[in-house]
């Protein structure tokens, strides 16, 4: 008897990788603007995940932190999830996060035309309108009839909500300014409003509004023009103040450059760090950096981890460092009413222990984590919470050991008192001494420009004497970065002025680094850093934001202004 055949072979299981789409301009309730985006799986109405940089669904769709004791959360309209359990990946140079499960548990649909991506969702009624009353004054509530797309377009805040004739007359006696656009109600010159966004009921509610700065009828056209009409300005232009704009070809392309510059020896503008006062963590709007401190003209400053808000870079205001450089990246540094010094720049911190051996102590104040040793003083604020899973510490004061910290105390916080440091030590690395012992700490710049006493740090250094000088590589970046293009933020100088500049592309192809590099050379500037880009790119003067990258007003860790006495 014959054997039977043998079986069929198994089937050969296929393996695909689920569909992923990506481009670079958003639409958002009928409004375009630029931003990557990336979609896997799903359909063409659905995707399984949607993944939008953290800025654009912050400035322009009204997601916000709030402060859980589990930490801190992303909420939009009721949906929250805590911040540290979401995943995020990079987008350019953007980081992103996830959207997907917000959008569907509140109805957004989604679909993608080649490069562009949409989110619609139908605009509701207003149900009502109520103003608060005495502390709360400046506070609006809209009662809706269920969510809206709410966003943040240069100066003004739209909201994809449907009001009647009474209503629009109850804004405009509340002082508001406000006009239709296809299925949204346009506050003019509100961008910055603190807002929230609420369910059960459905509300929007928006803090902070003033009669008073309702923005004039040049503001809304043309925000340039109104900056160059505030008396302020027009005071500083008589003092030697340059503010313009102008087109600047580099090849075939045209590219916008926005600038504003005063002389080295002013005795009414002189350049400034633009740090956050009494704590490093946390966002905010260049114009309240600006206000901070009295800038009549200001640029955004250094890099920052947009997830835990914090500087990762080099800060140094009146001789404080604020935050210490990273990764040799390119640093400017100054003294008031002189030139300014551009190099790349370290920090070498070491520990000694009396009798003992040197310790490294790598980083200073940053919100770069990295395996070793890290200092933090009283300038990065009142207290330090442990930034990474596996840390321990030591207290330090007038050169001795006075307390020891286990990883519960970093999690829970330590104070920071003034004249004291913590060293940190992460993933397991010893630490190098113990209460009691006595220790010296110092540190040694690896150029002229860490000796100064205002220092800002970017990457990467674009122009030294002239000369391109542009090796990113050398400062950690990668070549992803290097080659792409985007909205620039650069200080510079020539042989007179110090200059503030934000560029992006006249026609719609913004610059790499190297163009940005010919542009300025073709200026006439000599010395030329880099600073953080993309949606962070801001210029503003007279309270006015002239420029933004990427059409929304971003928040921000830092920045750098001409300051007024």
């Amino acid at each position: 008897m014959p054997l039977p055949p043998p079986p069929p072979p198994p089937p050969t299981i296929e393996i695909r990788e689920a569909e992923q789409s990506q481009g670079d301009a958003i639409r958002i309730g009928g409004i375009t603007t630029e931003g990557a985006w990336s979609w896997i799986g799903g359909n063409q109405r659905s995707p399984r995940q949607l993944w939008i940089p953290l800025d654009i669904l912050i400035g322009r769709l009204g997601f916000h932190r709030v402060q859980e004791r589990a930490g801190e959360a992303l909420e939009w309209f009721g949906e929250r999830r805590l911040l540290a359990s979401l995943p995020t990946r990079t987008l350019d140079d953007e980081v992103a996060v996830d959207a997907a499960p917000w959008f569907r548990s509140l109805n957004v649909s989604s679909s993608r035309n080649g490069e562009v991506l949409s989110l619609t969702l139908p605009s509701p009624r207003v149900l009502a309108l109520r103003q608060g009353k005495g502390s709360t004054a400046g506070r609006l509530v809209l009662d809706l009839s269920g969510p809206a797309l709410m966003q943040r377009r240069d100066d003004d805040l739209l909201l994809g909500v449907r009001t009647t004739p009474a209503q629009n007359a109850q804004l405009k006696r509340i002082g508001l300014t406000t006009r239709r656009q296809s299925e949204s109600l346009v506050l003019m010159g509100k961008s910055e409003q603190p807002t929230l966004t609420l369910a059960g009921p459905w509300r929007i509610v928006i803090d902070g509004l003033n009669a008073t700065q309702s923005p004039s009828p040049l503001a809304q056209g043309n925000p340039l023009h109104a900056a160059l009409m505030s008396p302020a300005i027009k005071t500083a232009q008589a003092q030697g103040l340059v503010l313009d704009v102008r087109t600047v070809r580099v090849g075939v392309k045209p590219l916008l450059i926005y600038r504003a510059g005063t002389r080295f020896d002013s005795n009414n503008l002189s350049l400034r760090p633009l740090a956050a006062q009494g704590s490093q963590t946390g966002l905010r709007y260049l114009t309240q950096l600006a206000q901070q401190e009295r800038a009549l003209t200001a640029v955004n400053g250094g890099f920052f981890n947009r997830v835990r808000q914090l500087p990762l870079g080099a800060i140094r205001v009146d001789g404080t460092w604020v935050s210490g450089p990273i990764l040799n990246r390119g640093a400017v540094g100054w003294s008031i009413g002189q030139p300014l010094l551009f190099d790349r720049l370290q920090l070498d911190q070491t520990l000694e222990v009396a009798g003992g051996r040197r310790w490294d102590l790598g980083q200073l104040n940053s919100g770069y984590v990295q395996r070793g040793l890290s200092r933090y003083t009283r300038a990065w604020g009142p207290v330090y919470t442990a930034l990474s899973g596996e840390e321990k510490a030591i207290s330090i004061r007038a050169g001795k050991v006075i307390g020891l910290h286990d990883g519960a105390a970093l999690i829970r916080g330590v104070p920071l008192a003034a004249g004291s440091s913590l060293i940190v030590s992460r993933a397991g690395v010893a630490l190098p001494a113990k209460p009691g012992d006595q220790v010296s700490i110092n540190l040694r710049p690896s150029s002229p420009v860490g000796q100064q006493p205002q220092i800002l740090g970017g990457g990467p250094l674009l122009l030294r004497g002239g000369q391109v000088v542009l090796k990113g590589r050398q400062e950690g970046f990668s070549q992803g970065f290097l080659s792409q293009s985007a909205p620039r933020t650069v200080v510079g100088q020539d042989d007179k002025r110090v200059w503030l500049f934000t560029l992006r592309g006249r026609s719609g192809s913004d610059p790499t680094l190297l163009e940005t590099t010919l542009a300025l050379q073709q200026l006439g500037i000599s010395d030329a850093l880099n600073l953080d880009g993309g949606s962070s790119t801001t210029l503003v003067a007279a309270n006015h934001t002239l420029m933004t990258g990427r059409g929304v007003t971003p928040r921000i860790q830092n920045g750098l202004g001409f300051v007024r006495p």
